[in-house]
């Protein structure tokens, strides 16, 4: 009897990531036919087939759903990796920029690819409520892909502002948000993720612009 019992932990471990997952994939299929704002717990039930009682006892609300997806999108070794080539590479500034930006490109790509927009929604739905975002702060294992690769991106703007070495034609802030409109307005084009000559158009733009911005007076 007692050998029995000193396995029952991870049995029961093992049963409660297997079950937690089939509620992750469910939600998952739900945030992909739906806005994310419109998403609930009811839709999570019905889509998993499991009864509500039973998606309950393993998340107590929505936001405890959307925190365990968002830390699916935890710093991965292989993109923090990329990015932090890209800084330390010896290219020249505006080579550099292209070089983040064909990067970040590609990563939008293919996590459309595999994920579909929700986790774009998500980041920016928290984005806009700092209340809401207090409820799954604590819940958060890690900095996301997405903002790891804005994060280094931002500082190297900063540093090649600060340096002067690029000269903006507008606050390096209005910038900043300028890219970040452009690119949520991109992830969430219907249909964009199976449009990959799409985003490196798109892509190819926004560098022209940014070149273009950050070259005023040079």
């Amino acid at each position: 009897m007692t050998r029995r019992r000193w396995f029952m932990p991870k049995v029961n471990e093992e049963h409660l990531q297997k079950k937690k997952q089939e509620i992750l994939a469910a939600a998952k299929r739900v945030c992909s036919t739906k806005p994310i704002y419109e998403v609930a717990m009811r839709d999570i039930v019905i889509e998993s087939g499991m009864s509500q009682g039973g998606v309950y006892k393993y998340f107590s609300g929505i936001d405890d759903v959307f925190a365990a997806l968002l830390n699916k999108e935890s710093l991965s070794h292989s993109v923090k990796e990329k990015v932090d080539g890209l800084v330390k590479d010896e290219k020249e500034p505006m080579d550099k920029l292209e070089a983040f930006l064909l990067y970040i490109g590609e990563y939008i790509r293919e996590s459309l690819t595999e994920h579909g927009s929700f986790f774009y929604e998500l980041q920016a739905m928290y984005g806009k409520d700092p209340e809401r975002f207090k409820k799954v702060k604590d819940q958060l294992d890690d900095v996301s892909n997405l903002q790891y690769i804005h994060g280094q991106f931002s500082a190297f703007l900063t540093s090649q502002i600060e340096k002067a070495v690029f000269h903006p034609r507008l606050p390096q802030e209005d910038i900043q948000s300028l890219i970040e409109t452009y690119l949520s307005g991109m992830v969430h084009q219907p249909g964009v993720a199976q449009r990959h000559a799409e985003i490196s158009r798109k892509i190819a733009i926004l560098l022209s612009a940014l070149k273009e911005l950050l070259n005023s007076g040079m």
